[in-house]
């Protein structure tokens, strides 16, 4: 019988009393819950805000700085207090003019027109003066990816006035402005956490005013395609996974645009008005849109010891670009080289990259590779063959011999038959991953080749050799001996462009607040994050339970995916439904093609 969890169940038969008991007391207390909640509440209205909510959770108290109430039950917390001039009750609360998301409201009597004072909805900042919800609004929805057409989208469903183009360009202005204190203060505190992270590992450093640390380092593009206008660098620490420093590049400035149009390009009055916008011009790289990842390496690599006091002397890296060998053409460290370390999923995917080039490339010649027949090199099998390369480097790392052997061994293995066994390269005893070399160990004689789920022929073999031979050399897998990932670079990578979405325009002043943002919360999390952007948080802030929540849940889940139970189900999950699609393929047919129909 299949184990079911009670929730979705159905009881058989008559429900226990117990059952029945609890249920009962549980009724009574949310009864009882909501009379003190009833009798506690200021209106005395007989409409249905004294009914209890069933549609939404009861939460702690805590204090909140802003919240959301209808107009309509505005006089129904003035109902009982009567007016000090005409001693009637109609006293109200009118709004005049809204400014924003802040409005001025004035408390009046309707009965003998007295007023008695007005107030803003709002408190205003300090520094500029402005309405303090509308930054926060802003803030609000820029960080969960959004901008000024949501906010109207927001506005209308709830009813509330909303704020034009103008005005939300100019609150982002103060929350970016905002945003550059608290980015120094955070990457002050990160390359601390990273300094004391090494000195741990190694105490002698102590005394060592700049450390050699290793570094993973990757690039990122606001569009996909080499067009981009806005492109991405950082570097992160491989030791703590603490993002150390990032820069951005842009090709585009609006400002820049708008003023070319208007004044034209070679007319004196644009050469004016440019000397005064140069500084704060956001167009600061002027190559191709491909070469903004070496290039933004270049200026943090340049910078690293005056600024953060680190020396990035080995960079974990991918393939795609041609960064590690212009670092060290430029010299950046003097005549100390820096050394290259491979991602072990690029360098797996290089290999799937090449296998399937070989099969192209025997096409040509009239020599079949691919196909449905076994013994072929279909794509479930160079998926299959990639996972055992990266494996094989992943489990014998550091030695590189040791990772080698066991990717021939890997290739090897699919190639064997009955009439010709090659298992000589494969671990030996009772707890090999191979079953022939398993079933010499514990005595019993080996099961059919036959059924072996990854089965390559000689042809095959022949073929592919040398993109093994290449990838299994002695220079390659020398790079790959810590077997690191660029994981964390990735993950950044898709924090920052959910807070900056890729299908939409945005301006190098925006990315930028989205990328300090999503560096704040790898780093620190969301409690410290909130402690550095805002002051006097205490402990019963609503937005300080919220930050908590969310950092409780991070870790949480953190600890699941991490668990190799999690990453076992996954892989099978993931090549379940691979089969699937490829058995409702061939059962369906083509179907969908480009140009087939």
């Amino acid at each position: 019988m299949d184990l079911i969890s009670s929730r979705y169940r159905k009881p058989k038969g008559r429900p226990k009393r117990s059952r029945q008991v609890k249920s009962e007391n549980a009724k009574r207390r949310w009864a009882k819950k909501s009379l003190d909640v009833e009798q506690s509440m200021v209106s005395t209205d007989s409409t249905n805000c004294n009914e209890p909510e069933k549609n939404n959770s009861v939460s702690k108290s805590v204090d909140s700085d802003y919240i959301i109430m209808c107009k309509k039950l505005w006089s129904s917390l003035l109902k009982n207090i009567p007016c000090h001039e005409c001693k009637e009750n109609t006293l109200q609360i009118n709004q005049t003019s809204s400014f924003g998301f802040s409005s001025k409201i004035f408390l009046s009597c309707a009965n003998c027109k007295k007023e008695f004072g007005s107030v803003f909805t709002s408190e205003r900042e300090a520094e500029d003066k402005s309405f303090q919800v509308n930054n926060k609004v802003v803030e609000a929805f820029l960080a969960i990816g959004r901008g000024h057409s949501a906010l109207e989208t927001f506005s209308m469903v709830l009813g509330t006035p909303s704020m034009d183009s103008k005005t939300f360009n100019n609150c982002m202005k103060n929350v970016c402005l905002k945003n550059k204190h608290a980015k120094l203060q955070m990457l002050e505190l990160s390359r601390n956490a990273v300094r004391d992270a090494h000195i741990i590992e190694n105490p002698e450093l102590e005394k060592s005013a700049v450390l050699d640390i290793s570094v993973s380092y990757d690039g990122t593009w606001q569009k996909r395609g080499f067009t981009s206008n806005l492109g991405v660098g950082c570097v992160i620490d491989m030791l703590t996974g603490i993002v150390v420093d990032f820069e951005i590049l842009s090709k585009y400035c609006h400002e820049c645009v708008i003023a070319e149009r208007d004044l034209k390009k070679n007319s004196v009055e644009f050469h004016i008005w440019f000397d005064g916008h140069k500084d704060d011009c956001e167009k600061n790289f002027h190559g191709s849109s491909g070469s903004m990842e070496l290039h933004a390496a270049e200026i943090m690599w340049k910078r690293s010891i005056k600024e953060c006091g680190f020396r990035y002397t080995k960079i974990l890296c991918d393939g795609d670009s041609k960064t590690f060998l212009h670092l060290n053409e430029e010299k950046v460290y003097g005549p100390e080289e820096i050394q290259k370390e491979e991602c072990i999923n690029h360098i797996s995917k290089r290999l799937g990259t090449a296998l399937r080039n070989k099969v192209k490339e025997w096409k040509v010649k009239k020599v079949t590779l691919g196909g449905k027949k076994p013994g072929s090199l279909k794509e479930t099998t160079i998926t299959k063959l990639q996972n055992y390369y990266r494996k094989a480097v992943k489990d014998n790392a550091p030695n590189v011999t040791e990772m080698k052997s066991s990717i021939f061994a890997s290739l090897y293995h699919c190639m064997s038959t009955d009439s010709k066994p090659q298992h000589s390269k494969c671990p030996v005893g009772a707890s090999s991953w191979c079953f022939f070399q398993r079933a010499i160990a514990q005595g019993e004689k080996p099961k059919s080749h036959k059924k072996m789920k990854t089965i390559l022929s000689e042809l095959v073999v022949e073929k592919i050799l040398p993109v093994y031979q290449r990838l299994a050399s002695d220079e390659m897998l020398t790079r790959c001996i810590s077997a690191k990932t660029q994981n964390a670079n990735e993950s950044l990578h898709s924090c920052i462009w959910r807070k900056c979405p890729k299908e939409i325009f945005i301006s190098k002043k925006r990315l930028e607040l989205g990328v300090s943002t999503a560096v704040s919360e790898n780093n620190l999390g969301y409690v410290k994050n909130l402690t550095i952007k805002e002051e006097n948080v205490s402990e019963t802030d609503s937005r300080f339970a919220i930050a908590y929540k969310k950092d409780k849940k991070r870790a949480a889940q953190n600890k699941r995916k991490s668990s190799e139970i999690y990453k076992k189900q996954r892989n099978e999950k993931k090549f379940k439904k691979q089969k699937n699609v490829e058995q409702q393929e061939r059962h369906e047919g083509i179907t969908y093609a480009a140009g087939a129909f």
